[in-house]
């Protein structure tokens, strides 16, 4: 059986309403839930990530459909809900308005797709974009917005998770500058 993967991650400054709802919606995705459950649990995500998509610093996505490189992808994003992630090592704690010191937060999706599945195919057509695009909000606009094509009967196997789960461990501005976040690309217009 072949792999192929689709991943996401947005970058915001943390809003407490949509850090509130992100949270939520990650702690009821239980283990075991039927096909439409997690349809609706990732639609609802998009939507909120749509609403919000001016908000969004920044992000990253990907679609790769190479087996090996899909199955150590999704290793490596499952790897980044169960390990330490972050480049301090006490909290950041509560973002200070007036100071100018916002902290961020970071909603992450991945999907490990049975390859040439109808979700698999579906994918690979949103995700297929011109280079000068892949940053844009409208690309991953169009992209979170078509993820209702979705069939969870082939996906093999999913992740979302939301950072911080503690409101002292935001990131800041200096968190994301380090390199470990070089991957999340400013995203423009």
């Amino acid at each position: 059986m072949m792999h192929s993967i689709f991943a996401m991650e947005l970058c915001l400054p943390i809003d407490p309403p949509v850090l509130a709802t992100l949270r939520t919606l990650v702690q009821e995705h239980g283990e075991r839930v039927g096909y439409h459950d997690k349809w609706a649990l990732y639609r609802r995500a998009a939507e909120v990530l749509v609403g919000n998509l001016e908000r969004v610093d920044r992000g990253c996505w990907d679609y790769f459909d190479d087996d090996a490189r899909a199955k150590r992808d999704y290793d490596m994003w499952v790897g980044g809900m169960t390990t330490e992630e972050g480049v301090r090592k006490e909290p950041s704690g509560q973002s200070d308005p007036y100071r100018g010191s916002p902290r961020y937060m970071t909603f992450t999706m991945a999907f490990l797709l049975l390859q040439n599945s109808p979700s698999d195919i579906a994918m690979a057509a949103l995700c297929t974009t011109r280079d000068a695009d892949l940053w844009k909000r409208a690309t991953f606009a169009r992209i979170l917005n078509g993820m209702g094509a979705l069939s969870f009967s082939s996906v093999k196997s999913d992740v979302i998770y939301v950072i911080p789960r503690d409101d002292d461990w935001g990131l800041t501005a200096e968190d994301l500058s380090d390199t470990k976040f070089e991957y999340l690309r400013p995203l423009v217009t």
